[in-house]
């Protein structure tokens, strides 16, 4: 059995329908969306929409619940208890979230609202995979490679069963192995953070006995993206243009 699992188009229409282009060819059994689909990018609700449309189940991000809090002017809020990871509290940031979710329709703001945190493809002698944006139990906490301590990768196992998770937030492609268990970090395919321009998502097979991952990239047409920012109205634009021609985070 393969899965794919996809993550963070962040509203980047053309680096999703080449991965998705890529998938109609590989063929796997199923592909999930691990969050994070519309903000950021000059086409939130197409992505949103491109991944309804093919039935792809998924699992809703950090910057879903807040694109939802404030579609729905707070009816819906987001549960952060870290402040650092409050974007809303930052104006800037907060300008180009409404900007984001004025764009989307109410029906698009309550399917981001119904998401779960979680989604699990089962697999034999209860080997199952468990997707989520960040952790099992929130969409915004950061476990990041490569000095994430053995705990932390403990609790991420233990609290999401199975024999694998796979999860997306960092943008960053990374495996980690604890005592059989796989967990991966399967990358970003709209806004990369390795100094790779191409769309990073992650193939995950069930060999009969554990899971295995493979990590791949995909060209797609960034200048495309880089030319529809610079052409829109969104706040923060040329931020987001930096990222992509750096494909860095941004500030670095």
């Amino acid at each position: 059995m393969r899965v794919a699992v996809i993550s963070d188009t962040h509203g980047n229409l053309p680096a999703l329908e080449a991965v998705l282009a890529e998938l109609d060819q590989l063929g796997p059994e199923r592909i999930v969306m691990a969050g994070d689909f519309a903000f950021g990018g000059p086409w939130p609700a197409e992505c949103i929409e491109a991944i309804r449309q093919r039935g792809i189940p998924a699992v809703r991000g950090n910057t879903d619940e807040f694109l939802v809090e404030v579609a729905t002017g707070g009816a819906r809020p987001a549960q952060v208890d870290d402040p650092r990871l409050r974007h809303l509290d930052n104006p800037a940031l907060a300008e180009r979230y409404r900007w984001c979710a004025a764009r989307l329709s109410a029906d698009a703001v309550a399917y981001l609202a119904d998401l779960p945190l979680r989604y699990t493809v089962p697999a034999p002698t209860g080997a199952a995979l468990t997707v989520v944006h960040a952790t099992p139990w929130s969409a915004h906490p950061v476990i990041a490679p490569p000095s994430a301590p053995r705990e932390q990768i403990q609790e991420l196992l233990d609290r999401a069963g199975g024999a694998a998770l796979a999860y997306g937030h960092i943008h960053l492609q990374a495996q980690w192995r604890l005592d059989g268990r796989l967990v991966v970090a399967v990358g970003s395919v709209g806004l990369p953070f390795d100094g790779d321009q191409r769309a990073a998502y992650a193939l995950l097979t069930w060999d009969g006995t554990r899971w295995e991952v493979e990590f791949r990239r995909v060209s797609y047409p960034v200048e495309r993206t880089i030319a529809a920012l610079r052409t829109s109205d969104m706040p923060g634009a040329e931020v987001q243009v930096r990222v992509l021609e750096t494909a860095r985070p941004p500030g670095t």
